[in-house]
C-alpha cells in the first residue's frame, strides 16, 4: 500500500481555503473581500456621520414692525383734543407732519411747522400744506385723493372744523391701511400725549376755580 500524501486539515495553515480572516480596519470598518472595492475612509476622529438631510423649518411670520404702528383712533384724538383744550391737536400736527415727510421724502422743520399753526393767516397756508400732502400720499396709494382747499373752506363754517378734522385723520388711516397692505395698528398712547392731556386737565381746573371764586366773591358783595 503506497503512503497517501498528507491531506491538510481544516484549519490547517496549509490550507489556502482555511486562511483566518484579517483582522477588521480601524473604525470599526470590516474588511473587503479580496478584489472588491476598497472601503470609504472613516470619520475623522471626534465627528460623526452626517445625519441625513431633513427639510428646514418653516420660517415663522414675519412680526409687525414697530413703524406700522401709525394709526390714531378718531375717539382718541377727539376725547384728547377736548380733555387738553385743543393741546393735543398740535401734538397730532406735529407728529403727522414728521410722519408725512418721511413718506415723501421732504426735510420740513415739523416743529417750526407746528409753531407756525400760532400765527394767523400762516396757520391757514400750513394747515394747507399738510392736508395737500396727505391728498398726495393717497393719490400715490391709488386712493381717492381730496380737495384740501374745498375742505378749508368747509371749516368756515361754524362748528364744521371739527368734522373736517375727523375726515382728513380718517383719510389718513385709510392710506396707512393701504400703505401696509392692512398690518397698520394703532400708534400707543405715548407719554408726550398723557402729559399733554394733564396740562389741558389742570387749564380746566384752573379755569373752574377761577369761575367759582369770581361767582362766590359776586355773591358775597350782592
Amino acid at each position: 500500500m503506497t503512503d497517501q500524501p498528507n491531506q491538510p486539515t481544516p484549519g490547517d495553515p496549509l490550507d489556502p481555503g482555511s486562511a483566518p480572516a484579517p483582522p477588521p480596519a480601524p473604525g470599526g470598518q470590516p474588511t473587503p473581500p479580496a478584489g472588491g472595492p476598497p472601503p470609504p475612509p472613516p470619520p475623522p476622529p471626534g465627528q460623526g456621520v452626517a445625519p441625513a438631510a431633513t427639510a428646514p423649518p418653516p420660517a415663522p411670520a414675519p412680526a409687525l414692525a414697530e413703524g406700522y404702528a401709525v394709526k390714531r383712533p378718531v375717539g382718541r384724538v377727539v376725547l384728547f383734543s377736548i380733555l387738553s383744550f385743543g393741546l393735543y391737536a398740535y401734538y397730532w400736527f406735529y407728529v403727522t407732519r414728521k410722519q408725512v415727510n418721511l413718506e415723501l421724502g421732504k426735510d420740513d422743520d415739523a416743529a417750526l411747522y407746528t409753531a407756525g399753526l400760532l400765527v394767523p393767516i400762516l396757520n391757514i397756508f400750513i394747515v394747507y400744506w399738510l392736508w395737500r400732502d396727505i391728498a398726495d400720499l393717497r393719490a400715490r396709494a391709488g386712493l381717492e385723493p381730496f380737495n384740501p382747499i374745498v375742505y378749508l373752506l368747509l371749516c368756515l363754517i361754524p362748528f364744521a372744523a371739527i368734522v373736517i378734522y375727523i375726515l382728513v385723520l380718517q383719510k389718513l388711516n385709510e392710506y396707512w391701511d393701504v400703505r401696509t397692505n392692512g398690518q397698520a395698528v394703532d400708534a400707543p398712547v405715548t407719554t408726550g400725549e398723557k402729559v399733554i392731556v394733564g396740562i389741558g386737565l389742570a387749564f380746566f381746573a384752573l379755569w373752574f376755580l377761577i369761575v367759582l371764586i369770581a361767582i362766590v366773591a359776586a355773591a358775597g358783595s350782592s
